[in-house]
């Protein structure tokens, strides 16, 4: 900033000035001249430096001084019993008597002496002063003290000044002619009026300032200001106004000196923010421990404190502006810095003028009050630039503030919920468009002007007592709908969000509200939906489950019944109609039964076409009446769509709830299993849960079987094994086998798939099976490369349900690619009588994959029907011959005659031939004979662990 730039550089040009001052100007003379010579162009001498300087008893009159038995100074410093003398002969050389004058300037002595006396030795003039006496002829307003005489031209009187104190003895003692004297008086008396004016004026300006801008700052170094003027008083010997507390200047300066320490301390805490309390706290001990120390101490060691001290506390000053100062402030701390540094320049030249008795001249006390000046100017300015940064920081604060305001205040009136602010009472204060447009108000104003009080708002007035109530606990209430009012009368709902903020104006309530009028009757749908089939109307599973999970628990005379209810035939009407038919006979049976199940009975669709029906305190007769009933009126009820007409018939399924061990999911299975049962002994039928039932433990050992399967599926429980095939009419040329699956059992037992594989057809699980073994054989053999080189054919089984899953021929060509595994590698196993049932999706799976070239088997070839006419159909490349053929041939003549039929037929078509359940080798060399191409069975090699595979 110039600003600073121009302060350093002024600081600079007076340092330089002042040491050169210092450098030029004398500060004690090596020459000693007993005999001072003046004449008319005199103007002053200091006699410290030209004058003979001795020591004598207290009890020592002049004339002893003058005898010659005297002793020459060595160390006045420490001799503190004794009398220092100063002895200067004065000469007049002019043409006519000179009007002299003695000035010095310290009053806080002890005692002191004056004697002008002549050649004889005979007093001229004397004067003796005591600090605290009462001597009230000092000077005024600026007090020394002042020895007049003329001095002729026929005397050569010599002047004896003897001075007896506790303190610094060494001082400026000077022969003044009277009238530059009186000039320098007159310039003094000026620039005392300067300093005193600046520090007055500093002190008024920064505190009046701060009663207006009430910064700390200000007021601090308005205080240092004040104590600086009384310390400037005070040195300049204004205690000798009341001439008994002469004596106590050295300690009045000392306290206040210590007091502008402290001053000035809180000036750099509050320019300096980050100052850390520590140092805060040392920043206060250093000037105490300073007055007490001097307070405490001789009045010679008390001003060499001072003189140690000062520059100590200010060089701390200095660190802790240059350490802590603000980056964004630095000529703050600039400035501040300046001013100790003028502050450490007048402590050297006031050392210079005490220790070596420099003459006070108008120069040199214009350099003084000079550096006194800049240093309090340069504090000023500190503060000010400190001020204007902060102000500045206020105003960029009060913008952004402003900013803030009216961004937040488009917010408020651009929001799309309703804004508004008002008492607790009531009364509206502030309400934004979207407040007036929820409730049918023109605009702000006519809704002010409209609305007394709020409670207009509410359907019902208490629902405002009870918001205000809940904020006054709470402070505030979030997401509260209530039921409101808009002007035009019409109810609606709403959301309200609200909380009381507290200003100097009081209390107020400060709320935000939507229309939540859709959401509320969607959420009353919604708990409808919950609790409600969509489609019929009545309760759905989970409600069902709810209620029969409740009433389990309630204790009654008589056991809850449960109905499970499965429709016969309804499948021929989605498949011959459409679900849209089928949607719309579910909905009209449902208003059908509602009409049987009636009382305290409960009805619920469960699933697509299954019911339940939860009865209680009703006798097990009046169930089984119940349940004839509801069997009734499904086969009496017809179904017309577009001109056609459908009956149905319902097989259900009852269980009498007494077993209070069991949960409702228990008794929900159980009554599944009835179900299942009555639908297996003929349908249309009502069957009651008997767990002794041969039928029921079938069923529920498939259920066991069921949870087994999925456990395996989840676990990976299942195992591969392999069967080996061996050619028989060549050698072999690789690994020919069919990949099989076992079941590793929780007892190690490994469990044949015949028990578990037809519950697993009949629920139609068997598509997850199928994929989990081409899943894990494609894995093994992707991990296997070698043993992929050296593999012919692998046989894998394939179930009709997976061949009419969509999703599964997908499957199977992501797992080709995923793993890698060569088409031509890969040989599917398809029952005959499966690929005849399911014929439209067998050939479409199998053109696909004979495409990419994959190889197709028959299996159980022979079992069927119409083997023959339909083996023309399917694409296949290799017929597996039924075991049961083989097993007996070498004593069935039939049946070695069928296996040469089929033989014959396959290689008529170009087809290779299987023999399965060759258990020996002399049906094994029966078969090479007949020319079928690869034997398989027991008589081979059993079935064994994929990943234990060892080659024929």
């Amino acid at each position: 900033m110039p600003f600073i730039k121009k302060g350093i550089l002024a600081f600079t040009i007076i340092v330089l000035v002042a040491l050169s001052w210092l450098l030029i100007t004398p500060t004690s003379s090596a020459l000693t001249a007993p005999i001072l010579t003046v004449d008319e162009s005199f103007e002053r001498f200091n006699i410290t430096d030209r004058s003979d300087q001795y020591l004598t008893p207290l009890n020592a009159t002049y004339l002893d001084v003058l005898s010659t038995s005297r002793t020459m100074l060595t160390n006045t410093s420490e001799q503190r019993d004794n009398r220092l003398w100063y002895v200067t002969s004065i000469e007049n050389n002019g043409y006519s008597d000179i009007p002299l004058v003695v000035n010095i300037d310290r009053l806080n002595l002890d005692d002191l002496q004056l004697y002008l006396v002549d050649e004889n030795q005979r007093i001229i003039k004397s004067y003796r002063y005591e600090a605290g006496k009462g001597d009230y002829s000092l000077a005024k307003p600026i007090p020394t003290i002042r020895f007049a005489f003329t001095l002729t031209t026929d005397v050569r009187p010599t002047l004896l000044v003897g001075i007896k104190d506790d303190g610094l003895r060494h001082f400026p003692i000077s022969v003044w002619h009277k009238d530059a004297l009186n000039s320098f008086d007159r310039q003094l008396l000026s620039l005392f009026g300067v300093v005193m004016g600046t520090l007055s004026i500093l002190t008024g300006y920064f505190l009046l300032s701060y009663l207006y801008q009430r910064t700390p700052a200000r007021f601090w170094f308005a205080m240092t200001n004040g104590a600086l003027f009384f310390l400037f008083f005070v040195v300049q010997g204004g205690l000798a106004s009341w001439p008994a507390l002469t004596n106590t200047s050295e300690m009045a300066i000392a306290v206040l000196l210590s007091i502008s320490f402290l001053m000035m301390a809180k000036v750099t805490h509050n320019l300096f923010l980050r100052i850390p309390p520590t140092l805060r706290v040392v920043n206060f001990l250093l000037p105490t421990f300073m007055a007490i120390l001097t307070l405490t101490s001789s009045p010679y060691q008390a001003v060499i404190t001072l003189f140690w001290l000062c520059p100590v506390i200010g060089l701390f000053n200095v660190f802790l502006a240059m350490t802590f100062k603000d980056e964004r402030n630095l000529g703050s701390s600039r400035l501040f810095s300046i001013a100790w540094m003028c502050m450490f320049l007048l402590c050297a030249l006031m050392v210079e003028i005490i220790f070596t008795g420099i003459t006070y001249t108008t120069p040199l006390i214009v350099g003084l009050i000079s550096l006194l000046t800049l240093a309090q100017l340069c504090l000023g300015f500190s503060v000010e630039l400190k001020e204007r940064t902060f102000n500045l920081q206020q105003i960029s604060e009060r913008e952004a503030t402003i900013n803030s305001l009216n961004y937040f205040f488009d917010l408020f009136r651009n929001s799309a919920e309703g804004l508004y602010t008002s008492t607790l009472e009531g009364t509206l204060k502030t309400v934004n468009p979207a407040m007036c447009a929820l409730f049918g108000y023109k605009d702000e104003q006519s809704m002010l002007a409209a609305v007394n009080n709020t409670r207009q708002f509410y359907a019902d007035e208490g629902d405002r007592d009870l918001l205000v109530g809940e904020l006054l606990d709470s402070g505030q209430v979030m997401g509260r709908e209530i039921k409101g009012v808009r002007a035009n009368g019409n109810e609606f709902w709403f959301s309200i969000s609200c909380q009381v903020r507290k200003n100097e104006k009081g209390n107020f309530l400060y709320g935000s509200i939507i229309d939540v009028t859709e959401k509320k009757q969607s959420d009353i749908s919604l708990k409808y939906l919950a609790t409600h089939d969509t489609l019929t109307g009545v309760y759905n599973r989970r409600q069902f489950e709810n209620i029969f999970r409740e009433r389990l628990a309630d204790d009654s005379e008589l056991p809850l019944c449960l109905l499970n209810l499965d429709l016969d035939r309804f499948k021929v009407v989605n498949d011959t109609c459409g679900h849209k038919a089928g949607d719309a006979l579910i909905k009209e049976l449902a208003h059908q039964l509602q009409k049987v199940v009636t009382g305290d009975a409960i009805l619920a669709r469960l699933g697509g076409d299954e019911f339940g029906v939860l009865v209680a305190d009703r006798t097990e007769l009046e169930v089984n009446e119940l349940a004839e009933s509801i069997l009734n009126a499904v086969q009496s009820f017809r179904f017309m769509w577009e001109n056609r007409i459908f009956n149905l018939g319902v097989s259900i399924g009852l269980i009498v709830c007494d077993d209070k061990n069991l949960s409702h999911e228990n008794y929900l299975v159980m009554a599944d299993a009835a179900c299942y049962f009555a639908k297996e002994q003929g349908r249309n039928q009502v069957h009651q849960y008997n767990k002794n039932d041969e039928g029921m433990l079938r069923y529920k050992k498939e259920l066991d079987w069921i949870s087994t399967i999925n456990q395996a599926l989840s676990e990976n429980q299942f195992v591969l094994y392999y069967q080996p095939l061996r050619p028989l009419n060549k050698p072999n040329d690789g690994y020919y086998y069919e990949v099989l699956l076992r079941l590793n059992a929780q007892d190690s037992k490994v469990i044949e798939p015949a028990a578990f594989l037809p519950t697993a057809e009949r629920f139609e699980m068997n598509v997850n099976i199928d994929k989990w073994v081409i899943t894990n054989t494609f894995r093994w053999l992707s991990e296997n490369p070698e043993h992929v080189r050296s593999l012919r054919r692998c046989s894998i089984n394939l179930n009709c349900h997976s061949l009419a899953d969509r999703d599964f021929k997908l499957f199977v060509l992501n797992a080709f690619e995923n793993y890698q595994i060569p088409y031509d590698k890969i040989c599917f196993e398809v029952i005959e009588s499966v690929a005849i049932i399911k014929m439209e999706d067998t050939l479409n799976f199998m053109e696909t994959f004979n495409n990419l070239g994959c190889a197709f088997a028959l299996d159980d070839f022979g079992s069927g029907f119409s083997s023959y006419n339909y083996l023309k159909s399917l694409p296949v490349s290799e017929v597996k011959i039924d075991g049961t053929f083989i097993k007996d041939m070498l004593f069935d003549t039939v049946d070695a005659a069928m296996v040469s039929s089929i033989k014959d037929v396959a290689k008529s078509m170009g087809m290779k031939t299987v023999a399965e359940f060759v258990e020996n080798d002399a049906l094994m060399a029966q078969l090479g004979k007949m020319g079928v191409d690869f034997a398989q069975g027991y008589g081979i090699a059993p079935p064994k662990p994929l990943n234990e595979f060892t080659p024929l």
